[in-house]
Parts: C-alpha cells; structure tokens; sequence
C-alpha cells in the first residue's frame, strides 16, 4: 500500500469508489424495492403509521389513508399472517415501477404455498408508494380503498 509513503494509485482508486458508493446508497434515496420491503414489513408488523406513510391512495388525504390502514389492522386482519420474499423490480418509467413479489397467502396453514404477485410503486415528491389500490384483495383482507 505505502511505498517510499506514496499511496498506490489502485488503492485510491479503491478508497474514492468506495467512498462514492456508500454516498449514493445514504444519499441516493429509495428504491422501488426498498420502498416494497419496508411496506411488506409493516404490513406483517401491523405498523399502522409506516403503512400510511407508504401507501399510496388516489384522492385520499393522508388522515384517511391511516384511518382506513387501523380499522383493516385492528378489525378485518387482526389474525391474518403472510410470508413474503422480493424477487425483483422493473421500473416503467422514472414514476412508476413494479416489485414482484412472493407471498404465501394465511401462512398459518399448512397448505400455504408461495404465489407470485406485483406490487405497483409510483413515486410521488420523491419518494417510491406502494399503489394499494392494485393490490388484489384475496392477498391480504380488508386492504384500503
């Protein structure tokens, strides 16, 4: 690395894409991905205030969109359990991107079995929104509307 204390061009080399790397990651913002997993992550925690935050509902202003989140996390799915797993994401233009996604439906069964779904994302003031309205019903009960 040092030789007669100059630093080896290779290494700095290394060091600034490293540095460039870890910025884009802290500064770049969300993927459609990221976004994906945070939303399924709150969805199976019931985390009522992140869902909002991440949902994305035409029309709706953001005191309806956590109103409608707690009466389907406190009431219709309560006792709902899911596995899920992201297995890639396609972006259709700079606002709109598909997750795929796995999901094993009522996990709790025995007769649960992964199935393919999509998640719509469009971004909005920056930031990726799952489209919950896209969201089939016979995935997760009592999905906002």
């Amino acid at each position: 690395m040092l030789r007669s204390g100059k630093v080896h061009f290779f290494t700095l080399i290394a060091i600034v894409s490293a540095v460039l790397v870890l910025a884009l990651f802290f500064l770049g913002g969300s993927s459609p991905r990221s976004a994906a997993g945070e939303f399924l992550d709150a969805l199976a925690r019931g985390d009522v205030q992140k869902l909002s935050e991440l949902s994305y509902l035409d029309g709706a202003t953001p005191e309806d969109v956590k109103k409608e989140w707690q009466y389907t996390m406190d009431v219709v799915a309560k006792h709902y359990r899911f596995g899920w797993r992201i297995v890639g994401e396609q972006l259709n233009s700079d606002n709109v991107a598909s997750v795929r996604v796995e999901f094993v439906k009522d996990a709790n069964k025995p007769t649960a079995y992964p199935e393919n779904m999509g998640l719509s994302m469009v971004r909005k003031d920056g930031k990726w929104l799952v489209d919950v309205k896209s969201i089939p019903r016979e995935f997760f009960p009592g999905l906002p509307r």
